[in-house]
C-alpha cells in the first residue's frame, strides 16, 4: 500500500484518528527548499502543533533548485514518514509518524506564477528558508524573470508581489525564518534583499514596507538528520521518508509581539523558543556541541575510530568527553556570563546525542576544514578559560595536542595546504616557536600561563605513549 491521503485511513495507527478527519488546514506557512532539515524540524514543529491545537496551518512547499523532482511528494500528497531513532535518558527509542502539513508542492522553475499569487494571500505570512550556506549569497540576479536565479532574487520578488497585493497594511506582514547555518542569517539576507531591491530601482515605500511590516528573524536550528530510508517492517511504502535523532533545538531571535503571537508553533517543546538574543544559544551549541567534537576528532582518529558512535563506546572516551564538557567547557561559559540553567538543558543531552547507535557520523567528517575549526571553536575557550584561571584546562590542552599530532603525522589530512611546511617542520620541543606564531593562529598562543609547558607535555607522551593508553590515564 503506497502512502497518500486516500490511503491514511487504512494506515491510522500512525496519526490519531482526530487528527485524520479534520479538514485540510488553511496554508500559513511557505518553505523554500524541499530537503531534509526542513522536513524533521519546522515541518515536524508545525505537525506537532496542529495536532496540540497551538498551531493551525499548513504549508506551501517550493523547490526553488534546478536539481530534483517533486514527483515523489505529488505522488504522496505531500505525506511523508519521520522516524527518529536514539537515545534519550541512557535508553534507546524509537518513533514513527507521518507527517500530513504539507498543503502543495511547487517547483518554482514550472510554477511561479502560482507562487507570486501565494504572496498574496493574506494567511500566509511566514516564510522559512534552508538552502544550504551557499542559498543566501550576494550574487546578480534579475527579479522579473521567471523565476530570479538565486534564493534571495526569489524572495525579493515573492515579497515585491505581496507589497503591491496587499500594501503597506497590517495583513501584509511577513516574518522570514531562514534556517540556513550561518551566523546572523537573516540579517544577511535582509541586507541582500534590500540591495537586490534598490538595485532594480523598486519604490521606495516597497523598501520602507521591508523594513517596517518584514521581520527577518534570525535562527539557529540543531537536528542531525542523516536522511532518507526504507521503512521495514511496514504496512505501507512510503519513497520520501526520513530519519532523525530525538534531540532538535530551534531559536529564534526577535523581540516583537507580533512574531511571538504568530509563531505559536515555537514553544511547545522546551527545544524550541524566541529569544530577544541567540548569541548565548549559538555560543553553547558552538562550544558544547562542535567544540567537544573538535577537541574528541583528533583522538579518535589516532585510535582508529570510525564513527563517533564507536567512540561512545568506550568507557575512556565518554569520560573524557564528559569531563571535558562539565569540567571545562560549562564553567568556561558560565565565566563568559552564560546563564548555568541555558547551559544545563543543552549539555545534559550531548551524550546521549554522541551515543546514537542509529547514527553513523564519521570522525572523518567532523575533521574535516579540522584547522579552521580549532581556530573558531577552540580557541575562543581560551580566552573564557583564562579569564578565571591560571592553569592550562586539562582535557582542552590535551584534545588541541591531539590534533598538532594528528596533523604532524598525518600532514595529508591538513587541508589547508598554507600550512602544509609549517606543521611537517614542527618541533615538538621547540612547540613555544609555533604556539607564538600569528601567522598559524592568528593570535600569540604564549600569552595563556602554561599552555605551552602543557601541550608539550601531552605531546611527549603521544610520541612515547600508546593513546588507549593515554585516554585510560586522563
Amino acid at each position: 500500500m503506497h502512502l497518500n491521503r486516500e490511503n491514511l485511513p487504512k494506515i491510522s495507527n500512525q496519526v490519531d484518528q482526530e487528527h485524520l478527519s479534520s479538514p485540510k488546514r488553511p496554508t500559513r506557512v511557505l518553505l523554500f527548499g524541499t530537503g531534509v532539515l526542513l522536513r524533521a524540524l519546522p515541518a515536524f514543529c508545525i505537525e506537532e502543533a496542529n495536532r496540540s491545537g497551538t498551531f493551525n496551518g499548513g504549508i506551501v512547499m517550493i523547490k526553488s533548485t534546478q536539481t530534483g523532482s517533486i514527483e515523489p511528494f505529488l505522488k504522496q500528497d505531500g505525506l511523508y514518514t519521520l522516524c527518529t531513532a536514539g537515545i534519550q535518558n541512557n535508553k534507546e527509542t524509537t518513533t514513527q509518524q507521518i507527517i500530513t502539513c504539507l498543503n502543495d508542492i511547487l517547483d518554482a522553475n514550472s510554477s511561479w506564477n502560482t507562487i507570486l499569487e501565494h504572496a498574496q494571500n493574506k494567511q500566509i505570512n511566514i516564510i522559512i528558508s534552508n538552502t544550504t550556506e551557499k542559498g543566501i549569497v550576494d550574487v546578480e540576479d534579475d527579479l522579473f524573470a521567471f523565476p530570479p536565479k538565486s534564493f534571495p532574487g526569489k524572495l525579493t520578488s515573492y515579497l515585491y508581489a505581496r507589497f503591491q497585493h496587499l500594501g503597506a497594511t497590517d495583513e501584509s506582514k511577513a516574518i522570514v525564518l531562514p534556517t540556513e547555518l550561518i551566523d546572523d542569517n537573516a540579517v544577511k539576507l535582509a541586507q541582500i534583499v534590500r540591495k537586490l531591491a534598490t538595485g532594480h530601482s523598486l519604490p521606495t515605500a516597497f523598501i520602507q514596507w521591508l523594513d517596517t511590516h518584514v521581520y527577518f528573524c534570525n535562527t539557529l536550528v540543531d537536528r542531525i538528520v542523516p536522511g532518507a530510508i526504507t521503512l521495514e517492517e511496514s504496512s505501507y511504502t512510503d519513497k520520501l521518508a526520513i530519519a532523525a535523532e530525538p534531540y532538535f533545538l530551534w531559536a529564534i531571535e526577535s523581540k516583537d509581539n507580533y512574531v511571538q503571537q504568530e509563531l505559536s508553533f515555537i514553544g511547545s517543546s522546551p527545544y524550541t523558543f524566541i529569544l530577544p538574543s541567540i548569541a548565548s544559544v549559538r555560543e553553547i551549541k558552538l562550544r558544547i556541541l562542535n567544540g567537544a567534537h573538535t577537541l574528541t576528532a583528533a583522538a579518535a582518529l589516532l585510535a582508529q575510530h570510525r564513527f563517533v558512535k564507536d567512540s561512545l563506546m568506550d568507557s575512556n572516551y565518554e569520560r573524557f568527553i564528559n569531563q571535558l564538557i562539565h569540567q571545562e567547557i560549562r564553567p568556561s561559559l558560565e565565566a563568559k556570563g552564560i546563564q548555568h540553567n541555558d547551559i544545563k538543558l543543552f549539555s545534559e543531552s550531548i551524550i546521549d546525542r554522541l551515543k546514537n547507535p542509529f547514527i553513523e557520523h564519521q570522525w572523518n567528517s567532523i575533521a574535516q576544514n579540522y584547522h579552521a575549526k580549532i581556530k573558531s571553536r577552540v580557541l575562543p575557550l581560551l580566552s573564557y578559560w583564562y579569564a578565571f584561571q591560571e592553569q592550562a584546562p586539562q582535557y582542552i590542552s590535551f584534545g588541541f595536542a591531539a590534533y598538532l599530532f594528528l596533523m604532524k603525522t598525518h600532514i595529508h589530512l591538513l587541508e589547508d595546504k598554507s600550512l602544509a611546511d609549517e606543521f611537517k617542520n614542527l618541533n615538538f620541543d621547540k612547540i613555544e616557536e609555533f604556539l607564538s606564531n600569528k601567522t598559524i593562529w592568528g593570535t600569540d598562543l604564549m600569552i595563556w600561563p602554561s599552555w605551552a609547558p602543557a601541550i608539550k607535555q601531552h605531546l611527549q607522551q603521544l610520541e612515547t605513549v600508546s593513546i588507549h593508553q593515554i585516554m585510560q590515564r586522563l
